[in-house]
């Protein structure tokens, strides 16, 4: 299986550390998972994006990007190839349409059956611009198909109610779980990150997911001009119950399928839950949708080793 890596934050942010020079940097993740990388980025309100085909633990690129890029929403994917081959133009991530982009952990089993009906309800000029062969293009176009057809913008970055955009997202994913119980298949796996950055949204669907919004430490801290240091809370937004909750205030929100680094307070996402951070950098967590079912054989995780410290995530 892949990694992901995102983040949205209130101001433009470097991510190279969390990327590159952390105890389980996204680099590291990437020397079992080498079949390309991929960065989306924001500057102001155009998304962009880069690819490789090579592994980012191996491509001294990666490292020279990220050392460079500062943007306030990103989006990163280490690949490890499972549907579609590997081509760093079509099917590496993350995946652009506007200013939507999209990178996906996991797997729709059984695909081939399942297709048909993701294309009968992804509209036709998605379906025209599905050039690769993966399984997570094709779940992109009818994902953002669901939120057309609910009144979000297609390219451009306003949504007017970012419920619009998570309602949207669950009936679609919801839909999706009940045609492979349908099939017989195995339920898909969808972790992913989808953002037009202003709205970040993070699904955990049968692989683990880990959310940090506040700092054991913070080398900024003393210089730091944000007069509410929220990202310093004693408690994490998982921890305080808000499943489903009123919204709670955040400096910044990390996304990431490992805990990266030990100066930040990392929470593992409920099973099927929906993370949601919307323009005013207000975080939700939604419960699991109706049909879905947590695959009950994922494919096991590559081996790693985390520093003490860093294992010893809060628990959903």
């Amino acid at each position: 299986m892949c990694r992901l890596f995102g983040f949205r934050s209130n101001v433009p942010s470097r991510a190279h550390r969390s990327l590159v020079e952390a105890e389980n940097a996204l680099a590291v993740q990437a020397s079992a998972h080498s079949d390309g990388w991929g960065i989306g980025y924001y500057r102001n309100e155009d998304a962009y994006v880069l690819k490789a085909a090579a592994g980012a633990s191996t491509d001294d690129r990666f490292a020279r990007v990220t050392s460079r890029l500062q943007s306030h929403t990103m989006v990163v994917h280490v690949r490890r190839a499972t549907v579609g081959g590997c081509d760093d133009n079509f099917n590496a991530h993350p995946f652009r349409h506007g200013a939507w982009l999209f990178a996906h952990n996991g797997t729709i089993f059984e695909f081939e059956r399942l297709r048909d009906r993701m294309l009968a309800h992804t509209a036709p000029h998605l379906v025209d611009l599905i050039f690769g062969t993966t399984d997570s293009e094709h779940l992109f176009a009818y994902l953002l198909t669901a939120m057309l057809a609910a009144g979000v913008p297609e390219r451009g970055p306003e949504v007017e109610s970012p419920d619009i955009a998570s309602h949207a997202l669950r009936a679609a994913l919801d839909r999706l779980f009940r045609w492979a119980d349908e099939i017989g298949a195995p339920p898909p796996i969808v972790n992913f990150i989808l953002t037009n950055g202003v709205v970040f949204l993070a699904q955990r669907a049968g692989l683990e997911l880990y959310l940090a919004t506040q700092k054991i430490t913070c080398r900024d801290f003393a210089t730091c001009a944000e007069p509410d240091k929220v990202c310093m809370d004693v408690m994490p937004p998982l921890a305080l119950g808000l499943r489903g909750g009123p919204r709670r205030p955040v400096n910044h929100a990390l996304v990431a399928s490992e805990p990266i680094g030990e100066e930040d307070i990392w929470e593992e996402i409920p099973e099927g839950a929906l993370i949601m951070v919307d323009r005013e950098m207000a975080l939700r967590v939604l419960p699991p949708t109706r049909n879905f079912v947590r695959c009950p054989h994922p494919p096991a995780p590559a081996p790693r080793a985390l520093p003490t410290r860093l294992g010893r995530v809060l628990r959903g």
